[in-house]
């Protein structure tokens, strides 16, 4: 390697929000999805890793980066070339790719075993697979903690609009009852024509929520059924919204063990370890290259009735040195790629880090928002018994009564929301930590930036 180490980022000491509190976990081997509390939900990502479409194709990918591996490999076997056939002649014949002559007329038979290998360049081309395969890899567990992530948000809204379409149903009933009361009323001249048309506006932006919820709930069953492998049909959840835990401590990671096991970075790193042993085999070209060869020939001939046989065998060995001018700009190439690598890795860094912390204040956010919500909901739950108690002693009218009931629904369905979002917002934390990147995977693992324990003879999950 020309470059020497490859160069590690560094990064801060800590995030903008304060987690040291927390308990550090094992990020990618983390199935942070179990803490949600759902078996539905394990077992439908536990589905969507073996089944997934896309996680397939990035296994797919491993198996060719490992093939073209053993192909660069099998450079060091001989070539082995066998030549028969007839010949006729009154003097000396030299066949092509033949090292010695044949004279006379008769058959013969060749075996040629010929080793021509650049001893030095063939191990950086074999370092340069490997990197390669790394990156792939690294492709994959980044699809599996993708994945994952996506699997917990399509469960989360398919629940969520299913309480929605619960809740919407009863605010239409309410707004009904309510328009229903405003008609007697204006007939008594005790409601005006403005009022009666403002709550008929609210029934129609009812219909429209409902109509739009029902769109949202179908995306979000396709979408779910589709991350695992299903074909598209009808699927109720057995599991409802408020059976989700959401009373969850984020990770307590610091940034440089994110970016250990974060594979996207392990992927920057290993490219720029793929471009600095591409610069030492393309040099390598400089090198001379040895050549071994052995041929073993039998040939035949009759004379007067009799088969006359010889036996001839040729050990070679020579060395090439080719001088290219080309290999100069080949270089100088490879070096212009190196450099591009490292800045891409800098750059994968930077953007980890700022999405983790984007990520980790947004968690935080959407907690507190959560929070705030369930007060607001105990708080209507209270003035929703009183308001029940005023309007059964007669010291409440109907209407009035019907509005406070609008008011608690619409208190849920904001509640319904800020528990969606907290989970959304869970769910892109723990992607942008990779978290559950090599759960249950017996072949791979992540550390300190890099590919550990790759078993080549199974790439499968």
């Amino acid at each position: 390697m020309f470059h020497g180490n490859t160069p590690l980022a560094q990064a801060p000491l800590s995030f903008t929000v304060d987690n040291t509190a927390n308990p550090v976990k094992n990020l990618s081997e983390n199935p942070w999805w179990h803490e949600v509390g759902s078996r539905e939900l394990n077992s439908f990502v536990a589905e969507a890793l073996d089944n997934n479409k896309q996680v397939s194709i990035a296994s797919k990918n491993i198996e060719i980066a490992q093939s073209a591996l053993d192909t660069v490999r099998l450079g060091w076997l001989p070539t082995i070339s066998m030549m028969t056939g007839q010949i006729q002649s009154n003097g000396l014949v030299l066949l092509p790719n033949l090292p010695v002559p044949l004279a006379g007329s008769g058959g013969f038979f060749a075996f040629l075993p010929t080793w021509v290998v650049n001893i030095v360049q063939l191990p950086n081309q074999s370092k340069v697979a490997e990197k390669k395969l790394d990156v792939t890899v690294a492709d994959y567990l980044a699809m599996r903690s993708s994945i994952a992530a996506q699997v917990v948000s399509s469960y989360a809204l398919l629940l969520a609009t299913i309480e929605e379409e619960k809740i919407l149903n009863d605010l239409s009933n309410n707004l009904n009852d309510r328009f229903k009361t405003a008609g007697f009323m204006i007939s008594q001249g005790l409601e005006t024509e403005i009022s009666v048309r403002e709550q008929d506006s609210q029934r129609q932006k009812i219909k429209v929520q409902l109509a739009t919820n029902r769109s949202n709930q179908i995306a979000a069953k396709n979408a779910l059924l589709t991350l695992v492998g299903r074909p598209l049909s009808d699927f109720t959840p057995s599991e409802k919204l408020s059976m989700l835990n959401l009373d969850y401590i984020s990770p307590g990671n610091t940034p440089t063990s994110v970016l250990a096991t974060r594979p996207d970075v392990v992927a920057a790193r290993a490219k720029i370890q793929a471009a600095d042993y591409d610069i030492s085999a393309t040099a390598s070209s400089l090198v001379p290259t040895p050549t071994l060869a052995t041929a073993s020939i039998t040939a035949w001939a009759k004379a007067d009735g009799s088969r006359d046989t010889l036996n001839e065998t040729l050990q070679m060995g020579l060395a090439t040195w080719t001088l290219n001018p080309q290999v100069i700009g080949q270089i100088s190439s490879s070096n212009k790629q190196y450099d591009r690598a490292v800045i891409n890795y800098m750059n994968v860094v930077d953007n980890a880090i700022k999405e983790v912390d984007n990520a980790l204040a947004d968690f935080v956010t959407k907690q507190t928002t959560l929070i705030k919500e369930e007060q607001i909901v105990a708080n209507s739950r209270k003035n929703l018994a009183t308001y029940q108690a005023m309007f059964k002693s007669g010291l409440l009218s109907g209407t009035q009564y019907l509005q406070s009931v609008g008011q608690f629904d619409q208190a849920n369905m904001a509640i319904v929301q800020a528990k969606l979002q907290t989970i959304t917002s869970l769910t892109k934390l723990y992607q942008s930590m990779g978290g559950g990147a090599t759960y249950n995977l017996k072949n791979y693992s992540l550390k300190d930036q890099s590919i550990v324990g790759i078993d080549s003879d199974n790439t499968k999950n």
